[in-house]
């Protein structure tokens, strides 16, 4: 049986209140603005991709690898059009499931954690297991997400990230964790491979992508990997290194955590973050709703 972890409650709520977003939000303007809300079907993308260049620079490359626009011209009608024109400047807009929605709605679909055969951590209302996106797909991985928030709950509904940097710095000291991370672990699909292909991607937690160091995670996804027939169970080594891995997130003092408003467009780096959100309560007559898109493969905006 496969247990997903929940962050406590009080420690995740004491989290919340203190808003890491702040240094990390910019107002949308100039170029940027005009690009995202032009009404020509394909506007020119150069000046606009000069402003996120340096903005990204700034706050993802060399901060706390966020960046949250502020003021983004929320319409029903053209929200998914112009995240996925955004999401262009920064590479190629990546399928997230087998039937190939660039733009997922991420709200609660009324399930558990990774509950089934396919419901995602999208699908449900609940905190705690800090993960990236795209755990469940063969590497390379995303290098970022972003999440446009068009509706935000008055309940809890909080982000919490840790940076890979950090966790590194931690794992040093765990002796042989960081090596047992480097090695592959079976990850389960999700139902999204294709007739014929195995229910898992084999990948280490922890790899170099772009000669950078990142991590592809959610624990979850590996216990329930190594649970279909055929595939070897977890070593006692898998387990232990998997452990202390949680173990340093859940002590969250490398965790800062910040509650997107309405209107923000966030942009974080896939590769270098374990992310995840605070347990969130819909009202009868507003329920939250997220944006999210996928990108892989590094434009002109990324050097």
């Amino acid at each position: 049986m496969v247990e997903f972890l929940a962050t406590p409650r009080d420690a995740a709520d004491a989290r919340a209140e203190v808003d890491s977003f702040g240094a990390s939000r910019v107002p949308l303007a100039g170029a940027l603005r005009a690009f995202l809300v032009a009404d020509d079907e394909d506007p020119d993308p150069h000046e606009a991709r000069d402003e996120l260049a340096a903005l990204v620079r700034k706050h993802v490359e060399l901060g706390q690898g966020v960046l949250v626009l502020t003021g983004f011209p929320l319409d029903d009608e053209r929200n998914k059009t112009a995240l996925v024109r955004f999401t262009s400047l920064l590479g190629e807009p990546l399928p997230q499931d087998g039937e190939g929605n660039l733009v997922r709605e991420v709200r609660d679909r009324g399930t558990a954690i990774g509950e089934g055969a396919r419901a995602r951590y999208s699908d449900s209302r609940f905190g705690g297991s800090l993960h990236t996106d795209g755990a469940e797909a063969p590497l390379p991985a995303p290098e970022f997400f972003t999440l446009l928030c068009v509706r935000q709950s008055v309940r809890g509904g909080a982000l919490e990230f840790v940076h890979i940097r950090d966790l590194e710095a931690a794992l040093a000291a765990s002796g042989d964790a960081t090596a047992a991370l480097r090695e592959p672990f079976h990850f389960d699909r999700r139902g999204d491979q294709a007739p014929g292909e195995p229910p898992t991607t084999l990948k280490p937690v922890l790899f170099t992508q772009h000669g950078k160091p990142a991590i592809s995670y959610l624990r979850g996804y590996i216990e329930r990997g190594h649970e279909h027939p055929g595939i070897p169970p977890l070593t006692e080594r898998q387990r232990t290194a998997l452990d202390e891995l949680d173990r340093i997130v859940a002590a969250g003092g490398l965790t800062r955590a910040g509650k997107l408003r309405e209107g923000e467009l966030a942009l974080f780096d896939n590769l270098s973050l374990l992310h995840g959100r605070t347990e969130f309560q819909d009202e009868p007559d507003r329920t939250r709703l997220l944006l999210r898109t996928w990108v892989r493969g590094r434009s002109a905006v990324c050097g």
